[in-house]
């Protein structure tokens, strides 16, 4: 035979051979992509029935825009006493946000088996005084809503490093919860008219009238190392890095004096060990101050004529949200929220 007919076959049968070898090569990696990247779940606003043991009965919703990649950030988003989580993105605003910025929403719901007669009054709040559900090592609403999280991660690849939290009256002071006994969690969070964490130890003092309500024997404490305590025995001992927090309140709210601004203020300053008298103050619109403190670890929103509303701006412009007739015409929060957290660019 021809030596160099014998070459040629050998070298054909080579580059044959390379060429399976290489297709093989991408069907592998190809595959371990496609099992590194989780299967993306259902979006749009759905219900999410199973997302771990749930230690504290709590329903969970999410709203997971068309555009939200792998890797997406999470908002977790409380309703108030008596709300639910339908409709709370798209009344508030936040669901614009979602979709210009492309990050997911949480929305943990309350049931109402899980507060009994309700103490004072009726309601449908989640548990801030409880022990179980408001500490780092409790089995509780916290950790529930922590596993919500976790489902994000899983089924969405949700970014770990960017999980935020915020909430409107009950859900202000969950969101002071989350941020508390689950810091390592959350990067930053933005509470609305809610109350400082360990207000109440009880159910009854949670919702006891008074010009301080609700929570008003505890607003008795005038230390801001008092409030500090409270906030780091939710989770004794820990030494990392600490959520930033935003702060709105009505000065007009008839429920919950703008004096828990003042409070939620004192402990995350000093949980900083940053100084209480604010580093700027400046007026956004008329009638809202603007204070920030230390280099923007903490800083708060007070709208005079604002009552115990969520702060809107409906319209069409990017920092415009909110439906008309919910919530106080003056700024939209989710706006200025979700810019404090670094999302929007």
């Amino acid at each position: 035979m021809n030596p160099s007919g014998v070459a040629g076959a050998e070298s054909r049968f080579t580059v044959r051979r390379t060429k399976a070898l290489l297709v093989a090569a991408v069907a592998v990696v190809a595959a371990a992509l496609l099992a590194a990247v989780p299967a993306r779940a259902e979006t749009g606003f759905h219900e999410v029935p199973e997302f771990g043991s749930n230690p504290g009965n709590l329903k969970m919703f999410a709203y997971v825009p068309e555009k939200a990649r792998s890797g997406a950030p999470a908002v977790v988003l409380f309703h108030g006493c008596g709300g639910s989580a339908k409709s709370l993105d798209v009344d508030t605003g936040w669901r614009k946000y979602a979709d210009a910025y492309g990050f997911t929403l949480v929305l943990p719901e309350q049931k109402d088996e899980n507060v009994g007669s309700g103490g004072i009054v009726p309601h449908k709040c989640f548990s801030a005084w409880n022990t179980a559900d408001r500490t780092h090592d409790g089995q509780g609403e916290a950790r529930s809503v922590v596993q919500m999280v976790d489902f994000m991660k899983a089924e969405y690849a949700a970014d770990a490093d960017r999980v935020y939290a915020t909430g409107y009256s009950g859900g202000g002071a969950a969101t002071n919860v989350m941020l508390a006994a689950h810091p390592e969690v959350f990067k930053a969070g933005a509470v609305f008219f809610g109350m400082a964490y360990g207000c109440a130890d009880n159910e009854d003092d949670y919702f006891r009238t008074g010009s301080f309500a609700p929570c008003p024997g505890r607003y008795n404490l005038v230390a801001p190392e008092e409030w500090g305590d409270r906030i780091r025995g939710a989770h004794p001992g820990y030494a990392g890095e600490r959520p930033r927090v935003q702060i709105w309140h009505g000065g007009s709210d008839p429920l919950i004096n703008k004096k828990s601004l003042e409070k939620q203020r004192d402990g995350w300053t000093d949980v900083f060990g940053i100084p209480q008298t604010p580093s700027s103050t400046s007026r956004p619109a008329a009638g809202v101050t603007k204070q920030v403190y230390g280099d923007g670890q903490v800083e708060t929103y007070l709208i005079d004529a604002m009552g115990h509303e969520a702060p809107v701006d409906p319209g069409t412009g990017i920092d415009r949200c909110g439906t008309a007739g919910q919530g106080h015409d003056s700024l939209c929060g989710p706006y200025y929220a979700a810019r404090f957290f670094g999302l929007g660019g």
